[in-house]
């Protein structure tokens, strides 16, 4: 690996360069002999890495899947098989796609009544009722054609993969990526017209994996039909991926909106074998200049936990925001970090665990007393609700999108989300502690997918289902 370095005009650099003329004698210097000063150090910028792309490996590997089929008849997998194929709302052969020809994730305010905006953007042709939230057909149909997906690998069900198989074709053939403003438009011509567009990221992983799932059904994974849906995907949304992680450079767009983009762009690298783009999203994670960057903005602080359990915790930069976008993080972190697990980068091991920290952290303040339970509504808790104080929870002052994080948010505290098994079964198969995220995943375990946390996009921002793909024995 290599040092890179922050280049920065010092005050005495700029008041050598008022004052070198006196020193220069009949106009002329030689300047290729001064010595150069070593820059400072400043962070570690990482190699990108040539991957093996042994399908499936994107969440989901041929072991995992194996590892899960010869331990359906075990506890906890048995029950939480049957949550998956009981969830006849979506794990359904007979469930069809509701595809539209521009998604959009738009303010009600501004945008749900058709008014001038519209005309504004030259969108007046595109628009009817409800067009401003028509993401939620994704995120549905998405967490379909994942569920659908599981079941043909766990059960051989191909009429589940055929179905699965429809609706990410389906959606190839109407879908032209997002809602973007007309090219002669007044406003945001050839661009989104509300960056809250760009969250509907979330789902493009969750697409990727299920067509991951269901590439061997049939021969699908050489066939048009599977070239539409990758063709889809990368024309329509990894230029606005790439985009985003670019320039969200700044204090303004928080980590999830990064992890939304992340996912994406690893999930379809892999599903292309696409060296670049899985390169991208890696080494963004490694390095990069936006809250994804676990090394950077992404972790405000590492600590040693105060109540002497031996493991560290890790800040995150929405930790002062509130638990559900924290939560949030977690979950999409865990994500991100299994799937490089797939085409063999270990990311929960990087830079001495960093990632598990941070799950670690976010899980201590989250994670109720037993006497709670599992179904409790998020907001309905108290402080005597939860096994850890806030005081237990490290914490350092920052300042993100113009306000100042005093203290750990107890907003939203207690958001119950699925995927702590990612974290705990990579803990448990890894000889680590963990004590955090074990305890939340023991919480909610077996966890659900789409349709077990209600209808809203917090139950369809996360896949879920790690209780049965990724549950691992002590």
């Amino acid at each position: 690996m290599k040092k890179a370095f922050s280049i920065i005009l010092s005050a005495a650099a700029v008041a050598f360069g008022a004052t070198a003329c006196s020193e220069i004698e009949d106009g002329w210097t030689d300047i290729d002999s001064w010595e150069i000063p070593e820059p400072e150090l400043d962070y570690t910028i990482y190699e990108p890495k040539t991957y093996s792309f042994n399908h499936p490996c994107m969440l989901h590997t041929r072991a995992d899947i194996d590892y899960t089929k010869a331990h359906l008849g075990q506890q906890p997998w048995s029950d939480a098989y049957t949550k998956l194929i009981t969830n006849t709302g979506f794990c359904n052969v007979a469930y069809t796609a509701s595809p539209v020809k521009y998604l959009a994730r738009l303010d009600a305010a501004n945008w749900g009544g058709g008014g001038g905006r519209w005309d504004d953007a030259g969108l007046r042709d595109e628009y009817y009722p409800g067009i401003h939230n028509n993401y939620t057909n994704f995120f549905r149909d998405c967490a379909a054609a994942y569920q659908l997906g599981l079941k043909w690998q766990l059960d051989g069900d191909g009429q589940a993969a055929a179905a699965a198989i429809k609706i990410l074709e389906d959606w190839a053939a109407v879908n032209k990526g997002l809602l973007l403003g007309a090219p002669d438009a007044k406003k945001w011509a050839n661009d989104v017209i509300d960056s809250n567009e760009y969250l509907i990221m979330f789902q493009i992983h969750q697409a990727a994996n299920a067509a991951e799932l269901v590439r061997d059904y049939d021969g699908w994974g050489n066939s048009a039909g599977f070239k539409s849906v990758v063709d889809w995907m990368t024309t329509y949304f990894y230029p606005f991926c790439s985009r985003f992680i670019a320039m969200n450079n700044t204090d303004h767009w928080w980590m999830n909106w990064d992890l939304a983009s992340m996912t994406a762009i690893l999930s379809i690298g892999i599903l292309s074998d696409n060296q670049d783009m899985v390169n991208e999203a890696i080494l963004h994670f490694k390095h990069g200049e936006g809250p994804g960057c676990i090394m950077r903005k992404g972790v405000l602080g590492v600590f040693e936990d105060p109540d002497g359990s031996g493991e560290m915790l890790a800040q995150g930069n929405e930790s002062g925001r509130d638990q559900g976008h924290n939560t949030l993080c977690a979950s999409m972190v865990g994500a991100f970090c299994q799937m490089a697990m797939g085409i063999g980068e270990d990311l929960f091991a990087f830079e001495n665990g960093r990632a598990i920290a941070f799950a670690q952290y976010v899980a201590k303040y989250n994670v109720v007393i037993p006497e709670v339970g599992d179904s409790y509504e998020t907001g309905s808790l108290s402080s005597t609700s939860f096994r850890y104080s806030e005081s237990s929870l490290p914490f350092n002052e920052y300042t993100y999108n113009g306000g100042i994080m005093t203290g750990i948010s107890g907003a939203g505290r207690g958001t119950i989300r699925p995927g702590w098994d990612i974290w705990a079964g990579y803990c448990n198969s890894h000889n680590i502690p963990g004590k955090y995220v074990k305890e939340m995943a023991e919480q909610f375990r077996p966890d659900g997918g789409g349709g077990h946390y209600g209808s809203s996009s917090g139950g369809f921002d996360q896949l879920g289902f790690s209780t049965l793909m990724h549950y691992r024995e002590n």
